[in-house]
């Protein structure tokens, strides 16, 4: 496989930007520009209400990996909490007799739950708008 080129080189020395477009403290981008009244617009639009998702399967059914990074282990997914979290003397007692079950899911949330994110991607040390991406740190 040959080397990506650096991003640099392929944006070239002053790359269009909008960093400062709406303030220096912006984390949006370009959702701004989709206000009440673009909403009301686009509904104009709608001609069924067929109502889609437009979620991703959260692992391959045909081996190991995500749907975008086939190297990446899959969705491990574990039962917390389940009916036989309420028996015995000890177990939690809520009003009404409530009980729930609860998971948990680990998962690589870039690239399987979302592609796209101001915060998610950066060169030069610098995440959208400027900001240092040292703010990616520790999450």
């Amino acid at each position: 496989m040959s080397e990506a080129p650096a991003m640099r080189e392929v944006l070239g020395e002053n790359p269009p930007n909008n960093w400062g477009k709406w303030g220096p403290d912006d984390e949006l981008g370009c959702l701004n520009y989709l206000d009440a009244s673009e909403v009301l617009r686009g509904v104009q639009h709608v001609k069924s209400g067929e109502v889609f998702t437009l979620q991703i399967q959260m692992g391959r059914k045909d081996g190991p990996g995500d749907p975008l990074w086939p190297g990446r282990e899959g969705i491990k997914r574990k039962n917390e909490l389940d009916e036989s979290t309420w028996d015995g003397d000890g177990a939690p007692q809520f009003p009404g007799g409530l009980h729930y079950a609860d998971d948990t899911a680990l998962i690589f949330l870039q690239g399987s739950t979302q592609y796209d994110a101001l915060g998610h991607v950066w060169y030069d040390g610098k995440l959208w708008n400027g900001y240092d991406a040292r703010t990616t740190v520790g999450g």
